[in-house]
């Protein structure tokens, strides 16, 4: 069977390469103390989980919902004002939405998880071309990614509000190709959802690798798992994958 090097690389944006610090439970206590409304970190917390689920069935019921900058505002601003009216918010519900959509669009709200610049550094001097490929609004590449440091490493970002489409179609994943020069067969994707990230290279037939920081998938898996992308350059350089199929080898 025949097997090939691979030669791109991409990743996710959020959870894979970001994340929020503080975290959006500690800022929805800050904004909440602004207003002298008293909430627990736990209550925050349970509310955040309720309004995840509501939006989740959101998406589920539109596929299309990270495929332009408007729709992409709505649905956050919807997850946060749910949140907020669960923990007592009321009135102040909607401003306190907009203050949080408007501060997670700018510079300085999101951080690297420790492991992505090595990580980054060494894929890029193993000679990977590295893409990032991400559900978000088009603020992503010069607001968010690109001031916290990626940009001599990481080629190009295939953005899901940019290309009018979004994960788990395949669209943005044959995109990332054209833009490698790489063949399917020569691409692996790297993510934290198996659904968006795994099904949706597979189906444009790249491999993928599930980033399951928190330790959440116990469950056997046809796809490689990872904790920490220390593991990544390691687990590229010693396993091939088999091009008819997107599996690995």
């Amino acid at each position: 069977m025949t097997r090939k090097r691979l030669r791109a690389v991409f990743f996710d944006a959020g959870l894979t390469l970001i994340h929020s610090q503080p975290t959006l439970a500690e800022r929805y206590i800050q904004a909440l103390g602004q207003r002298d409304i008293a909430a627990t970190i736990e209550e925050v917390q349970a509310a955040l989980k309720s309004a995840g689920a509501l939006m989740l069935e959101a998406s589920k019921a539109d596929p299309d919902i990270w495929a332009a900058d408007d729709k992409v505002q709505k649905h956050w601003q919807d997850y946060y004002i749910n949140a907020f009216r669960d923990v007592g918010a009321g009135a102040a519900s909607e401003a306190c939405a907009q203050e949080l959509y408007d501060l997670y669009n700018r510079p300085g709200a999101w951080t690297l998880f420790p492991d992505v610049l090595p990580a980054l550094q060494k894929l890029h001097e193993q000679g990977y071309t590295i893409g990032v490929i991400s559900d978000w609004a088009t603020s992503l590449p010069a607001n968010i990614l690109l001031p916290l440091g990626v940009g001599p490493y990481i080629d190009f970002m295939v953005v899901s509000a940019t290309m009018r489409e979004a994960k788990p179609s395949s669209g943005l994943y044959r995109e990332a190709l054209a833009r490698a020069g790489a063949h399917p067969h020569e691409a692996v994707h790297v993510g934290d959802s198996y659904v968006n990230d795994i099904l949706g290279a597979r189906a444009a037939g790249i491999a993928g690798v599930l980033l399951d920081r928190d330790r959440l998938h116990n469950e056997p898996l046809d796809c490689p798992r990872i904790t920490s992308l220390e593991e990544l350059p390691e687990l590229l350089a010693e396993r091939r994958w088999t091009m008819d199929d997107g599996q690995w080898g």
